[in-house]
């Protein structure tokens, strides 16, 4: 899938180089402070790394890379080794988190109140106590006590099941919307960091959060499908942005950081290249996504004022308290020693995508830079609990995967031929294209071929008549003639 480049693109891609920046000074402020150096070390500690980075990682790769788009065949059974790497990779997130489980004796840690509430409300009817994350996971955690009886391991079983299903579902999504590497580096994120798989011993509603997400990625990457392939105006196309849009709609009145996926929709639409399409028709159907945003969320929170009672005004007020409370410090820095150095492999190769940004193959990374850096000032600004930070995760997954996809997927063979062929004068063009497509094309002094065609040779043609009247058919004259006639004939 390609998306269009703007001059917007340039501001994006300072606000990006930005971000990325201030959180590598950050992280290497944290790893200064674990070694004991002061303040001064901050800048020449993340300026050193940065040039490390490029020198033997980035530099070594773009030219292997390079070496390889000159002999570069078409690869053959592509989607039987994305099927193997999905496999595979839902094979180490299992063995990973069942090892976890076994290791920890089966048993849950951290905050055991989702757990305890559903333990007690076991074998009762209580429904939906509100349309929350959290909520929703009581709801299913108390069901399934109620026909499996009240065990950790039942609870550890559904957290592993939800992740694995978010798993797989997450590559097909991110493959439609940014293509095979970003999808393959946002899977291994997903499926082995130590923050995933450690939320598989609590009872958190993160899984079932992970869940929704992929689910709507991958709505939104049919979408982008769909419009891609269908220039025209269709009844099925409006139908798909509308879904698409209002179920953006009710996953941010569930959970704000929904927001995020709701404006990677909005610019998927606006930056997509389709192939026919008429002018102002992305800017008609942006609309239309926005509109259907907009009513998902009105229709989430008619629902919670209908199911549970209460003001529009305090639903407001009560979305807004759940989200906007700051409640712990966001990725900007951590206290936990192994989280910085489980976090720094995708800030490195996130690190990457700033050099190779407008060199990048379809320009798959300009739709995912602004809901990016809503949820990372999103992080900074509130601060969030660490479970929804996962989300945020996926997104520097996302981007690491961009890093390594500048690297090695570019094409300065054809740069060089886009650069040449515009040094070269009008007549050496068309002479190519003549030699290319076969045409003789005249030399200088000799004359020019009529380009028009010749005339055709005259055939002559009798008339003949479908129909030919009788003798006493054949009455012109008008033989009662009034002087009141409006026709003077005489």
């Amino acid at each position: 899938m390609k998306y269009s480049r703007y001059r917007f693109n340039y501001i994006l891609w300072m606000i990006y180089g930005l971000v990325i920046c201030i959180y590598f000074t950050v992280q290497t402020s944290l790893v200064c402070s674990m070694l004991g150096l002061g303040w001064l070390f901050y800048f020449l500690g993340t300026a050193s790394c940065a040039f490390l980075l490029i020198l033997l990682v980035y530099v070594p790769i773009r030219m292997l890379a390079e070496k390889k788009n000159r002999e570069k065949a078409e690869m053959r059974h592509v989607q039987l080794w994305e099927c193997l790497f999905l496999i595979l990779a839902l094979a180490a997130a299992l063995a990973l988190r069942l090892w976890m489980a076994s290791a920890g004796g089966a048993e849950l840690f951290g905050d055991r109140t989702l757990y305890d509430s559903a333990a007690a409300a076991a074998g009762s009817r209580d429904g939906l106590k509100g349309l929350t994350f959290q909520a929703i996971f009581l709801f299913l955690l108390t069901r399934l006590f109620t026909w499996l009886g009240v065990w950790e391991n039942t609870c550890i079983l559904l957290q592993i099941g939800l992740q694995l299903a978010a798993i797989a579902l997450l590559y097909p999504a991110v493959r439609m919307i940014a293509g095979r590497i970003v999808a393959a580096a946002a899977v291994t994120a997903a499926a082995l960091l130590p923050v995933y798989v450690e939320y598989c011993l609590a009872a958190t509603p993160e899984s079932l959060r992970m869940l929704f997400l992929s689910l709507l990625l991958l709505l939104t990457g049919v979408l982008l499908q769909k419009l891609k392939k269908s220039g025209k105006k269709s009844a099925s196309s409006g139908l798909l942005i509308f879904l698409t849009g209002t179920a953006a709609g009710i996953a941010s009145f569930l959970d704000y950081f929904f927001l995020s996926v709701f404006f990677l929709g909005f610019l998927g639409i606006l930056y997509l290249e389709r192939r026919t399409s008429q002018k102002g028709t992305a800017v008609r159907e942006a609309a239309v996504y926005l509109i259907a945003g907009i009513c998902g969320f009105c229709a989430a929170s008619g629902l919670q004022l209908f199911l549970f009672g209460g003001e529009p005004a305090a639903i407001i007020r009560e979305w807004f308290l759940r989200n906007m409370v700051s409640q712990s410090i966001g990725w900007g820095s951590f206290a936990n020693q192994e989280a910085l150095f489980y976090f720094l492999p995708l800030l490195f190769f996130a690190f990457f995508y700033v050099f190779g940004f407008f060199e990048q193959k379809g320009n798959l990374g300009i739709i995912w830079i602004v809901p990016f850096v809503f949820l990372l000032v999103s992080d900074l600004l509130f601060g969030t609990t660490m479970e929804k930070q996962t989300i945020t995760l996926l997104y520097w997954g996302v981007f690491a995967g961009m890093g390594v996809h500048s690297m090695c997927c570019f094409d300065r063979e054809k740069k060089k031929k886009q650069k040449g062929r515009s040094k070269r004068n009008a007549p050496d063009l068309l002479r190519e294209e003549a030699a290319q497509e076969n045409v003789s094309f005249p030399l200088p002094g000799e004359p020019i071929p009529n380009p028009l065609p010749g005339p055709k040779k005259h055939i002559p043609k009798e008339m003949d008549y479908a129909f030919e009247p009788d003798a006493a058919d054949m009455r012109y004259d008008i033989e009662n003639l009034e002087e009141a006639d409006d026709f003077d004939l005489l």
